[in-house]
């Protein structure tokens, strides 16, 4: 085996490295961003809760019986919301593990084997797809979350409309 052919088949086993790099780096900085604005939400919400409850006098046992309705309605969707990602995070590991084994399975296909060379291409395929699977998980909890919060501040809104009366 010759420089050249080393140098290029070291550029081919790069290329998942690079690819599940790129991908990490991106939806590491959008997740981040996510989790920001949802968490921003969240304490708005929890701040506005705190400030009815000062105001709420005359039953305060109405406004608790109607928070844990609420808290009862969102553990359900949270808890989906929860097995969405931590499947999502399982599929993107197991992505991780398929691009590092076609690593060394192309390391291997240096030495001749068209079939261990297909078989590369095989793994690295299936490390995409297990990669788009988990991405779409993501994206799915993502969507559901926005109804979970929406849900929560139309809740807490709606407290001080039903204190009045409206």
């Amino acid at each position: 085996m010759n420089a050249e052919m080393i140098a290029r088949t070291i550029g081919f086993i790069l290329a998942p490295a690079v690819m599940v790099t790129a991908c990490a780096v991106t939806l590491n900085g959008l997740l981040t961003h996510y989790a920001a604005i949802n968490d921003r939400l969240r304490v708005l919400v929890k701040e506005r809760l705190e400030l009815l409850r000062l105001r709420v006098e005359a039953s305060p046992r109405l406004f608790l019986g109607e928070r844990l309705e609420e808290i009862d309605a969102q553990l359900p969707e949270l808890l989906m919301r929860h097995k969405l990602m931590r499947d999502s995070i399982l599929l993107v590991f197991i992505a991780v593990l398929l691009y590092v084994v076609s690593m060394l399975v192309i390391a291997l296909a240096a030495f001749g084997a068209d079939w261990i060379a297909t078989l590369a291409l095989g793994l690295f395929l299936l490390g995409t797809a297990v990669l788009l699977s988990g991405t779409l998980l993501t994206a799915m909890e993502i969507y559901r979350s926005h109804s979970a919060v929406g849900y929560e501040v139309q809740q807490v809104s709606r407290l001080e409309l039903r204190r009045r009366g409206i």
